[in-house]
């Protein structure tokens, strides 16, 4: 019982940890006339760190799918660390094609909101 509330602690620490550090990623990335590269990095931010998968091929314990990957290559080589970085590309991809959608959506959003605004008169 002890190790598996070690498990959702050290998961709970973690996600604690990845949203301070988007916080200040978002303060980062807010670009005034790049919006679509920023929408781009934070959604491949948020696939990179909360993109999990099973820490070993014979458990079904997960940890971030990036940190499986670094192991993987360090202890058994390049070639094992592939087993992690698939799923973490097609998540990196997916990403980036909801940040894409997003963006479209968020930029029709404000052309419609742009033409609704009444037009000033001088008097």
């Amino acid at each position: 019982m002890e190790s598996g509330t070690n498990y959702w602690m050290l998961w709970s620490i973690y996600l604690l940890a990845s949203a301070a550090f988007f916080v200040v990623f978002w303060r980062i990335t807010r670009f005034k006339s790049h919006k679509w590269l920023s929408h781009l990095l934070r959604g491949g931010m948020l696939a990179v760190a909360l993109t999990p998968w099973y820490a070993n091929q014979q458990s079904t314990v997960l940890a971030p799918a990036l940190m499986v990957a670094m192991l993987d290559a360090i202890t058994i080589g390049g070639t094992a660390a592939v087993r992690a970085l698939v799923p973490l590309v097609l998540a990196v991809l997916l990403a980036f094609v909801v940040a894409s959608v997003w963006y479209v959506i968020s930029v029709k959003i404000g052309r419609k909101i742009i033409k609704k605004q009444p037009v000033a008169t001088k008097n």
